[in-house]
């Protein structure tokens, strides 16, 4: 199978990534328009207008929704799933953690998206760039909540949360290595020692006043 590479095209700069976790709704994500921005499975509901689209689990694409977003989504779409025979999804080859992978046509993942987002997100800014994180709770919501978009329908085992850490844990010495700059703009998160925590309203305001 030939493997689809992802090339530089947003070198040194900020890539957003939206993942499920209920603190997305802390946010208007307007703001984000016209910047570049990856979102995660059903995070493609609350952000149809994104540059890519990434999905790791054959299940989410079985979906009818799902697909049907699929078709309308004017960005590119992206899964390490060999199991996906659609002609406007990108298959990269997947590897195991720990750490990042640096083929342009590979990304790392064995539990959650989010790993394999990252790995695009870096492929996409490359050293020098910054990655931000949304939806990166590490937890339920106070209200029970487990997504800002509607809940999968298959369940969360009772550890998933810290399976997913020990997972995303392996890729942050790969991300300080090579000078990129990693945030979680996730408020409330129960993985703040993964990353340094900001508020995504400040740092949007930051770079408009700069």
């Amino acid at each position: 199978m030939i493997f689809h590479r992802i090339e530089a095209e947003w070198a040194t700069e900020t890539a957003f990534i939206i993942a499920g976790g209920p603190s997305v709704l802390n946010y208007d994500l307007e703001m984000l328009r016209g910047r570049n921005v990856i979102v995660i499975n059903s995070s493609i509901h609350a952000v149809p207008w994104a540059n890519f689209l990434y999905f790791g689990d054959w299940r989410w694409w079985n979906e009818p929704e799902n697909r049907a977003a699929v078709e309308c989504f004017p960005g590119r779409v992206i899964t390490t799933s060999r199991m996906i025979r659609d002609p406007k999804v990108k298959i990269c080859n997947r590897k195991n953690p720990p750490g990042l992978a640096f083929q342009n046509d590979t990304l790392t993942q064995k539990v959650t998206s989010l790993t394999a987002a990252t790995n695009l997100a870096f492929h996409l800014v490359g050293s020098g760039g910054t990655i931000i994180w949304l939806g990166a709770d590490g937890k339920y919501a106070g209200d029970g909540r487990t997504h800002h978009h509607k809940p999968h329908p298959w369940s969360l085992g009772a550890e998933v949360y810290s399976v997913h850490m020990q997972e995303l844990s392996t890729i942050v010495p790969t991300l300080k290595a090579l000078q990129v700059t990693a945030l979680n703009a996730s408020p409330g998160t129960a993985w703040s020692e993964l990353l340094p925590v900001i508020d995504l309203n400040e740092f949007i305001n930051d770079r408009r006043a700069a």
